[in-house]
């Protein structure tokens, strides 16, 4: 029989022993300081002149005077002596000062390892699945002196690493990278349907939005295709058929919601008449400059027709070109396309139809890429006030059925400025040829304006 235990070293009592009881009460004292360890501090490499009976410590590294040779040893405060206790690997301690609990190694005590575990609940629970659960008001996650990274890894691009935002565990947003390496923020009303409301390019930086309050940006020209018949205002309208929408309008929302890029943005229309209540307007210039196109078809332009009961076209600021398409109203003073002062039109093989006044260039420019026709009266085919201006360049006018104007074929004043060399006419038309007051100027070189009646010129109008 040996003469202590095998783990603890407490001294066994011997058969036929004398004064027993010192043995057993050796083993007793050893269990006292043991049992429930719990020390003063690990922090102290001196013993304390506090001490009183009982007092338990960890001696530090470099252990002096009576702890001197004692290091990481369990030094008591017993009888007005220090007695040793050398620690096992694997024995734990909770230290009283700082509120912590140490793990003798086989060498040194240390803070209990918090790696591998199998999850970490914080006033709640952890599963299987959510490791990690904290149940508080807040979490801060603090800087140590400089910056600070929340990292997310995921194991492969088609994989999920988000932050989700939730109301009674149910989904509400996301945002992060969600099966590709784009990032992307998406919302859900319900936690089973989500939309998406921007995302990032992973490769080129690019941002595209998916609603309203973004704007895209254009890499290159762009057209939209509108189709009464097969068309639908739901579509992306980027595609001819059943990709179209079906109504201006939509296209011309689309068009206003997106930053061009500085490219050109066409709206193809399908053959058809397109009439509304209310003009077209653009009263600013499409964001990111660039060129708006109103197309139609240039080999037969009355076979698009658009119509409105008063004004069709406003531009009040920016380019926009009109091809191929037919143009009246129904209304008997109002033009059917007007340019305001920052606003520029172009036209390319349009056809005139009725209207109150065919153009009304108010401190505009008019200019025309290619011929066109006119195909019906108005109070006046051209209008130019308030410094407007007109550059023709050769392209043929056709008129046909002879078209009256009850004011003239073409109204000039207030200093605005109509250069007609070079245009020619083909057909006929009734009506004063032109008017032309208050310092307005029409440059004919020598171009006869239709119409039966001859022009007049009032108030410093100049027609030259």
């Amino acid at each position: 029989m040996t003469d202590t235990s095998p783990i603890l070293a407490m001294p066994y009592i011997q058969p036929s022993q004398a004064q027993k009881h010192v043995t057993h009460n050796e083993a007793l004292s050893l269990l006292d300081v043991i049992v429930q360890l719990a020390v003063e501090t690990a922090s102290l490499a001196t013993p304390p002149a506090t001490a009183v009976e009982g007092d338990r410590y960890i001696v530090a590294a470099n252990g002096q005077a009576a702890w001197a040779g004692q290091d990481h040893q369990i030094a008591t405060f017993v009888s007005g002596a220090w007695m040793f206790t050398a620690p096992k690997a694997g024995w734990v301690a909770q230290v009283v000062d700082n509120g912590t609990e140490v793990v003798f190694d086989g060498t040194v005590w240390a803070s209990r390892s918090l790696s591998n575990l199998p999850g970490l609940g914080i006033g709640a629970s952890y599963d299987g699945y959510n490791r990690l659960v904290v149940s508080s008001d807040a979490v801060l996650l603090n800087n140590a002196g400089a910056g600070h990274q929340l990292k997310i890894n995921k194991a492969s691009a088609g994989d999920t690493a988000s932050l989700l935002f939730q109301t009674g565990y149910g989904g509400r947003a996301e945002m992060g990278t969600a099966g590709t390496d784009d990032f992307s923020l998406k919302v859900s009303a319900d936690g089973s349907s989500w939309t998406e409301a921007l995302r990032v390019d992973a490769a080129t930086g690019r941002v595209t939005v998916g609603v309203s309050g973004w704007r895209e940006m254009l890499t290159a020209p762009r057209s939209y295709f509108v189709d009464q018949v097969l068309g639908d205002d739901v579509a992306d309208g980027l595609s001819a058929g059943t990709g179209a929408f079906a109504t201006l309008a939509r296209a011309v929302a689309a068009v206003q919601g997106i930053d061009t890029g500085g490219h050109d943005i066409t709206i193809q229309l399908a053959d058809g008449t397109y009439t509304s209540s209310v003009a077209m307007a653009f009263e600013a210039a499409l964001v990111g400059g660039g060129y708006l196109i109103l197309q139609g078809n240039s080999g037969d332009p009355d076979q698009v027709t658009v119509e409105a009961l008063g004004e069709v076209l406003i531009v009040g600021a920016g380019g926009v070109c009109v091809r191929g398409i037919r143009v009246q109203n129904a209304s008997p003073t109002a033009a059917a396309v007007t340019v305001s002062a920052r606003g520029s039109l172009t036209l390319d093989q349009v056809s005139f139809g009725p209207a109150g006044g065919h153009i009304d260039i108010k401190g505009g420019v008019l200019r025309i890429d290619g011929g066109y026709a006119v195909k019906d009266g108005a109070t006046y085919h051209l209008r130019l006030t308030d410094g407007g201006r007109f550059d023709g360049n050769g392209q043929i006018v056709t008129l046909e059925s002879a078209p009256d104007f009850s004011d003239a074929f073409v109204v000039c004043d207030t200093v605005s400025l109509a250069r007609m060399a070079g245009q020619s006419f083909a057909g006929t038309a009734t009506g004063k040829r032109y008017a032309v007051s208050a310092n307005a100027v029409i440059q004919s070189g020598g171009v006869v304006l239709p119409g039966d009646v001859a022009g007049t010129v009032q108030t410093g109008g100049q027609y030259i």
